[in-house]
């Protein structure tokens, strides 16, 4: 994931045309902008249906 947040914070900066003094804001977008996207895969918990008692 470090791999991840250092490529992305790289191409974030290139592309502001590389502001001096800015490395960890950028290091925090890229976290906040991967996680984003990793949470956006995950499914939410099915509800589950009450449990019937059987009669016997």
């Amino acid at each position: 994931m470090e791999d991840q947040v250092k490529s992305r914070a790289y191409a974030m900066w290139e592309a502001d045309g590389r502001p001096e003094g800015q490395d960890q804001q950028y290091w925090f977008k890229a976290v906040a902008e991967l996680a984003g996207a990793a949470a956006a895969t995950i499914k939410p918990a099915r509800k589950r249906s009450p449990r019937v008692k059987k009669a016997a």
